[in-house]
């Protein structure tokens, strides 16, 4: 292959990412960010109860999640619980590398855990990629901040956290591995690097309509 044809096609490859990017950019801009209201910190189910009612299940009504419930299951999940902004899921050395991205039908949200609010990510509905769920919880890993397998023990502190906080409040989840990770980073836009490692499905179960 000669330089020219070389040239042109590298032109084209740019423009093509360029484009997308902007588009990219554009539709995540249009939705706006959602803040939570505060979380409900205190009281609730007994934590042996919790224990004893947790359980894996992927039968889910068709009711959209409740915004405060979705605000304390963020926060129960890795929300900030203390003023120098440690979590409330241990993280190896306090490195914090994973981002919680909610995956919703109108939509993709991050997570900010230090302002207790969704970011608006993108309009597109990606749950296609692990199942049509009411909601979609993929846990994001900066794995060049950390090895993967210390990641994969964070996810796991949090994936528990959602279980027991879905147990309290009588809703179903289960935690999926396996997913397709490099369609899901593609659609997150992350960075090399940077990678879903788990999702984790959450409803409420099929006799809540």
């Amino acid at each position: 292959m000669n330089k020219i044809k070389l040239f042109i096609i590298t032109a084209i490859i740019s423009t093509a990412i360029l484009t997308g990017a902007k588009a990219f950019c554009e539709i995540s801009t249009t939705m706006p960010d959602i803040k939570l209201p505060t979380p409900n910190m205190t009281g609730g189910t007994p934590i042996m109860d919790a224990y004893k009612n947790r359980k894996t299940s992927d039968k889910f009504s068709k009711k959209p999640i409740d915004l405060q419930l979705l605000s304390d299951l963020l926060w129960a999940a890795d929300g900030q619980n203390r003023p120098d902004g440690k979590r409330t899921a241990p993280s190896a050395l306090n490195a914090q590398v994973i981002s919680i991205y909610a995956a919703f039908p109108d939509g993709v949200y991050k997570y900010d855990p230090s302002s207790h609010t969704l970011n608006a990510f993108s309009k597109e509905d990606i749950r296609p990629i692990v199942g049509k769920y009411p909601l979609i919880l993929l846990y994001a890993a900066d794995l060049s901040k950390q090895s993967k397998y210390l990641a994969s023990v964070d996810c796991g502190f949090i994936g528990q956290n959602v279980y027991l906080f879905s147990a309290a409040n009588k809703v179903n989840t289960a935690f999926l591995y396996g997913v397709n990770s490099i369609a899901l980073s593609a659609k997150l836009g992350l960075k090399l690097g940077q990678e879903v490692l788990f999702a984790q499905i959450i409803g409420y179960p099929p006799e809540v309509k």
